[in-house]
């Protein structure tokens, strides 16, 4: 997936539907619409060239030209690296469909990689690495990757809490404090057992940060760091598979990354493994009876 067309993923649910046309234009062949002028373009997705300049400046380019260029260096690989543009269809055989899901979460791992800013996600793992508590807040499927990032970190002995409840999470940020991260994920941005957390924890000074695949989203302006997903939920897979792919790619992320901060990471990880081992469970217990 290239960087343009994971650019593109991002800014979507924040579009209009004068912009969302242009927008698919872009994704759906690249090298075509870097043949376009500003007004070719604006004439065929009947919308204006201020619209089509406002769409360059969403995607991160001073103006069209830029991303004439953009589109011309694609050179047509977008077009074809979208295998899962429409959804499984219903006779294919399942090797297919085994075949289709990796490629399209494969694509949503190579877009998150290149969407997050480096600076960004280096400034969270030492906040989190530093952090007194940490704090994860998650609806849903994105509840799940709230859990995993909390029984990973647990594994290093730092204390992360993760809240997949509306109310639990609002208590939870009530009682933060400066010191502490709070950690919001949602693929939408709009969630608002989320987002009011996320808001409650950034008035009381503590750190939060958003995982989501929407730039613009209400979640991403509440917090002070944002750490954007490529995921595209389509058809009878949203909710359940490109954005939790790439949610759990930035969760594994500030792990390793926080884990490589805390001294004594590696032998917690050693203790919390002998710990479940199966070898351990096996062994004979001690006779506590004296006999």
């Amino acid at each position: 997936m290239s960087s343009l067309a994971a650019r593109i993923r991002a800014v979507l649910p924040e579009l209009s539907p004068a912009e969302a046309r242009v927008a698919a234009v872009l994704d759906a062949d690249p090298t075509a619409a870097a043949r376009l002028t500003i007004t070719e373009l604006a004439g065929q997705t009947s919308t204006s060239t201020a619209t089509v300049a406002r769409i360059a400046r969403r995607l991160g380019y001073p103006g069209y030209p830029a991303l004439r260029l953009a589109l011309a260096a694609v050179g047509g690989g977008t077009g074809a690296a979208l295998p899962l543009d429409s959804d499984v269809a219903d006779d294919d055989p399942m090797p297919t469909v085994l075949r289709k899901l990796a490629a399209f979460e494969s694509e949503q791992l190579t877009g998150t990689a290149e969407l997050v800013d480096g600076d960004t996600l280096e400034a969270v793992v030492a906040a989190m690495a530093g952090a007194r508590r940490i704090d994860a807040y998650g609806i849903g499927a994105s509840g799940l990757v709230a859990q995993d990032l909390a029984a990973k970190l647990g594994r290093i002995g730092l204390l992360c809490i993760a809240h997949p409840e509306h109310d639990a999470a609002m208590v939870s940020a009530a009682l933060l404090r400066p010191g502490d991260v709070a950690i919001g994920i949602s693929h939408s941005g709009g969630t608002a057992g989320v987002v009011r957390p996320v808001q409650v924890a950034r008035a009381a000074g503590v750190v939060t940060v958003a995982v989501t695949g929407a730039s613009r989203s209400v979640l991403a302006r509440a917090a002070d760091h944002t750490l954007l997903t490529a995921g595209r939920e389509l058809g009878f897979r949203s909710a359940a598979m490109g954005s939790r792919t790439s949610q759990l790619l930035v969760v594994d992320t500030l792990f390793v990354g926080v884990a490589r901060r805390t001294p004594g990471a590696r032998a917690a990880l050693e203790s919390t493994y002998e710990a479940v081992s199966p070898r351990r469970r096996d062994r004979p217990r001690p006779d506590t009876n004296g006999c």
